[in-house]
This record gives C-alpha cells, structure tokens and sequence, in this order.
C-alpha cells in the first residue's frame, strides 16, 4: 500500500508516519525543503518535496499514492496569521482535492478539527450534526478548518474523490509540548501559571486518534465526518489535573472573562500577547460526543487522563520543566 502524508513531520504526522510503516505501507513524507525533520527522520521513509499551496508539486507527489493523509495545516489565533491560515488551510485543501480528483487515489484522509464541528459558549455537547453557529464571531483558525472541510466534502459528495475526515479534539500524549499551541500547559505543568479561564476541551489521546485515522480509512464512508474525542473537561479541571501529574502547585483564581478580553483588545491592538480569539478560545466549551464514531468505524477512547500524564512525564523527561 504506497500513502503519502502531508504534515508529516508535526507532532500527529509523525505519529501516523510510524503507525503506517508498522502496518507494512510504503509511506512518502510531504516536506518543503526547509522542513524540520527531526522527528522523523529516523524512520524509513520516501520524500517528496513541494508544499500544498504548489498545485503542481502536490500533482507530483500523489501520483502512484493508494492513499492520501492530509494532515498539513496552520493553528495560529492572531489575525496576523489570518492570510497564512487562508492559505495552507483552505487554498492548500483545495490543492490537495484537485490533486486528488485528477489521480484518483483509493481515499483521501482528510484531518479536520472539532473546531470546524463549532462550540459554544455554554456547557453543551456537541456532534456531527451540530449547527455551525460562531461564524459571526470570524475566529481565524476555526473558519478555515470549517471552510478547509467543506471543500473535501463537497468533491467527496459529488462522487469525485473518496474521502473522509476526522475530526479530533485536544491531542495529548508524548511530545504534544512541541506543539506551539501547547505553551500555557506547559507554564501549568510548570507551576507558573496561577489562574485558569472558564470553558471547556475535549482530551483525546494521541494514540486513539492514530487508531481512529486508521479505522476511518477502512470503515468511514464517503463524505462522512467522525468526530474523534475523548473525555470533556471544564478548563480548571485539565488545569488542575496537569498540575497535579506535574507535583506542582494547582492554578488558584479563576481570570475573569472581562479581563481576558481586555487582554485580548492590547494583544491585537500591539501584537503581543493574546488576542481576542486566544479569549475566546479560552472562555468557550469545546465539548464533544464520539458515539458516531464509535459505531461507524469502532472507535475506542481509551483514558484521557493517562494520555495527560503521558505527555506531562515526557515534559519533564525533555526538561521543558526547567525553570
């Protein structure tokens, strides 16, 4: 079976690029030429250079491919990065399903987000189904997964491609804290941290979402979504819970949501800091329910809080608790 991953080397790819070869696939890795490979280049892998906002390349490297992984995309929440996000996340999704309606491999794997499903400002869970209701709000990451899906699945729709997307909440697991977005848990872990915000995450492990990768390429259905999570958690909650993996010092007030907006208007007025949709990312549940999954392509989450304290012992393993 010849795969070829886009975003390979980030912290899921590089998890899908080994799950791959284990399973026997001849796994091609998308980089651009300055890429950082250090975690993968220890495995065997094939490369093919060029960027998903290259048609061209992507036309180069998918033929032959049995199998499409799109993993590649921007999480960014400044509205500086808006235009960069515009374009790996939508423009490059285009890309990559016009390179796939022209070669034609078995399925193209497509990895959304539970942000492109939505969330909401009150505690409720959501599903596939869920009404998007937060486009109003025009959060920049959010709006180009949500965009980025609906191109795959309108060409999956209309019989061009075969494709399915899966759509994972928050990842834990070893070397999550080399993911940018992964900074304030890491000042929790730290013990630096000594406020949490309201709202809520899905936790899923790193592992569950590899196992549901495979399975919905196997299972899944054509222009089909399956949301991948695992347990939800209020943010004081997770906080709490890293704190306490780490032997630290748990986070003690709770930072007003005034307050975080406010910090959000400075951070986007100067460009330092948070911004308004770091604010409302944090003040918003991001809760999730995978029964869909679990009965279309037997998806089973196993425990979050381990995947925590996984990624937790690996921070300390790396020294990224160094004070």
């Amino acid at each position: 079976m010849r795969s070829i991953v886009t975003g390979a080397n980030g912290f899921l790819g590089a998890w899908l690029c080994k799950r791959l070869l284990d399973e026997g696939h001849d796994v091609t890795a998308k980089k651009k030429k300055n890429s950082d490979l250090s975690e993968i280049q220890h495995l065997k892998l094939k490369y093919a250079y060029g960027d998903v906002t290259d048609l061209g390349s992507l036309n180069t490297a998918f033929k032959n491919q049995n199998q499409v992984y799109h993993l590649a995309g921007v999480v960014a929440y400044k509205k500086a990065e808006r235009e960069k996000m515009n374009l790996v996340n939508i423009e490059g999704t285009r890309n990559v399903v016009t390179a796939c309606e022209t070669l034609q491999p078995d399925k193209l794997l497509h990895l959304s987000s539970v942000v492109a499903v939505g969330s909401s400002f009150k505690p409720e869970v959501l599903n596939e189904k869920s009404p998007y209701t937060i486009s109003n709000l025009n959060l920049g990451y959010f709006e180009t997964k949500h965009e980025a899906e609906k191109i795959v699945m309108a060409s999956a729709a209309a019989k061009k491609i075969h494709a399915v997307c899966v759509n994972p909440g928050t990842i834990y697991g070893s070397a999550d804290a080399k993911k940018s977005s992964r900074k304030m848990q890491v000042k929790v872990a730290q013990g630096r941290l000594p406020f949490y915000t309201g709202g809520g995450v899905n936790v899923v492990p790193v592992e569950d979402v590899i196992q549901g990768i495979m399975n919905a390429v196997q299972l899944g259905k054509n222009a089909e979504r399956y949301i991948l999570g695992g347990d939800n958690f209020t943010i004081k909650s997770l906080f709490e819970t890293i704190a306490d993996c780490a032997g630290v010092q748990r986070p003690r007030f709770k930072l007003p949501n005034s307050v975080l907006f406010a910090l959000g208007f400075i951070g986007d007025t100067t460009g330092i800091g948070l911004s308004q949709e770091n604010a409302y990312t944090a003040t918003m549940y991001h809760w999730f329910d995978s029964t869909k999954a679990k009965s279309e392509i037997q998806f089973q989450p196993t425990s979050s809080k381990a995947a925590i304290e996984a990624s937790v012992r690996w921070m300390k393993d790396n020294g990224y608790l160094n004070l």
